[in-house]
């Protein structure tokens, strides 16, 4: 996807939601109901640069899609490392499996669901919250609360919001997306792995890992796809514009970006800028580069640096980068796809 169909997608996107005056509308109202909640601390721009360099860690990106049913237990592999952002729609599944992830990130005025999403008695997970969610939700929560300045509010609000929290960040559209951006462009981190967001299903039953999470929208307007295996599946309008944008983000911060997909979905299929690859070998792939590179902020001369360089450097082996090794990529895919 080149600059200008980027551009087009957006453009769609805020024409097809300028057609939902009920739900902009919802927004404001929310918006404007948690003005008093707002304060300079609680701006998420405050967390600016938290996981770089020094600091750094590697960003989980957790969503809520089938695959997490049988990906779950290795989370339980992590590592200090390692710092979990989930969707608000998989949080009680993480937990229920002994999961605790860092951040919980929850975008929409749904006054229904996202409170039962959010209902949880613990005080060690932090709300990454638009200014739009409801009150019910953030009245409950025990947990810190950051605030992220969001979009598509009336202007005279938007200019009161801003003079609090700072400046805006840019809607994603879904919570994973949005996370990627929080990770990435407010984090500082340079090394993001994706699990469980395959935007797409085999059948409607299967949308959710978490079969007992509160929203089970009724799935209307379905889409055939081939996922990144070669195999026929189903998606939404919605979910296909999301993963596009997804990869237009990855491929614009790679490098110095690394970036990982352990979903099997639509993800890398149209960029070389993220990696395809099965979520224990991801997971020790990213333990193995930070050990390296404590290695290397250990050395004390340039010649020790170009020692572990040399020694860790593969040699003599065809690169793995899709763009230089397509027939081989293709074959671990289909390999994949067998096991």
């Amino acid at each position: 996807m080149n600059i200008h169909q980027w551009k087009q997608q957006i453009k769609n996107f805020n024409a097809s939601f300028e057609k939902h005056p009920e739900v902009r509308g919802q927004w404001n109202k929310n918006t404007l109901a948690n003005l008093f909640r707002f304060k300079k601390e609680n701006s998420i721009w405050n967390l600016e640069w938290k996981y770089y360099k020094e600091k750094e860690k590697a960003m989980v990106l957790v969503g809520s899609s089938d695959c997490l049913t049988k990906d779950v237990k290795y989370l339980k592999e992590l590592d200090e490392i390692f710092c979990i952002i989930c969707a608000n729609s998989s949080l009680k599944f993480l937990l229920r499996h002994g999961i605790k992830p860092d951040y919980v990130i929850a975008l929409d005025s749904d006054d229904i669901d996202i409170p039962q999403h959010l209902d949880i008695k613990r005080d060690d997970i932090t709300l990454l919250a638009s200014t739009a969610l409801c009150g019910k939700a953030l009245d409950n929560w025990k947990g810190p609360i950051y605030f992220m300045p969001y979009y598509s509010i009336d202007k005279e609000l938007r200019l009161k919001v801003r003079r609090i929290l700072g400046k805006t960040v840019r809607g994603g559209g879904n919570s994973i997306t949005q996370a990627l951006f929080v990770a990435s462009i407010i984090f500082g981190s340079k090394t993001v792995m994706f699990v469980a967001n395959e935007y797409c299903f085999d059948e409607r039953k299967t949308y959710y890992a978490d079969k007992k999470a509160a929203k089970q929208e009724p799935l209307k307007v379905l889409t055939s796809c081939i996922d990144i295996l070669g195999r026929q599946r189903w998606t939404l309008p919605s979910l296909y514009n999301y993963a596009l944008w997804t990869e237009k983000i990855c491929a614009d911060l790679s490098p110095p970006g690394f970036f990982i997909d352990t979903s099997f979905g639509l993800l890398g299929k149209d960029t070389n800028a993220i990696h395809v690859m099965k979520l224990p070998g991801a997971i020790e792939k990213i333990k193995n580069a930070f050990k390296i590179k404590n290695r290397l902020n250990s050395a004390k001369t340039e010649e020790q640096k170009l020692m572990i360089l040399d020694e860790v450097t593969v040699k003599h082996e065809p690169s793995q980068v899709y763009r230089y090794n397509l027939q081989e990529h293709r074959e671990q895919l289909l390999q994949l796809a067998r096991s």
